[in-house]
């Protein structure tokens, strides 16, 4: 794919994410999410972390914050032993930023707390609560997840594989409170004290 796509495939951003990267990424003591501090805290004790918490944790909160494709590539280039360009372009641009809008992936791997707590043992000892969208102790995940959507509605309304996240956003009661908590972690995720 990294050959067919060719070399300009790398400056796609149809999203336009253009945050810059997240205080966290280099240093895990910026944030009090636990999934988070873990994985980026492996990722420089080793230098690799698994797929999945490359894809869930790290490219998922990328994508939920609108950080630069070409800014969250370059960290992973930076930061993964295994950052060859056939491996990490596709994977950043396409997969995990959505940037390319759905010529790799049909629709966007986003994805908000409860899935991360199904998937694995971070929220048992997290201050957030991935049950929550408002609220102090609301999972940054959640609240963004929601977000997101929110802000991306008229792109991914004409996407058949986003009809049942865009139902739940249309039911969502509470969007305004949503994205006025949405507002303020972000704000505190640029800080490092999320």
């Amino acid at each position: 794919m990294y050959w067919y796509l060719g070399q300009g495939y790398r400056d796609n951003n149809q999203l336009d994410a253009e945050r810059q990267l997240l205080p966290l990424f280099h240093d895990p003591s910026k944030t009090q999410m636990n999934c988070v501090r873990s994985v980026v805290s492996d990722v420089q004790e080793r230098g690799w972390t698994h797929h999945i918490p490359r894809l869930m944790i790290l490219s998922n909160l990328a994508l939920l914050t609108g950080v630069s494709p070409q800014e969250f590539l370059d960290w992973m280039r930076e930061v993964f032993i295994d950052a060859a360009d056939w491996v990490m372009v596709p994977n950043v641009i396409g997969m995990a930023t959505h940037a390319d809008d759905g010529v790799l992936m049909t629709k966007p791997y986003a994805a908000g707390g409860a899935y991360i707590s199904k998937m694995g043992q971070f929220c048992k000892t997290c201050v957030y609560d991935p049950k929550k969208r408002t609220g102090e102790d609301a999972c940054p995940y959640t609240t963004l997840y929601w977000d997101f959507l929110d802000r991306h509605a008229e792109s991914f309304s004409a996407n058949h594989r986003m009809f049942q996240q865009m139902g739940g956003l249309r039911r969502l009661s509470n969007l305004p409170e949503v994205k006025a908590r949405a507002a303020q972690v972000l704000a505190g995720l640029d800080e490092g004290v999320i």
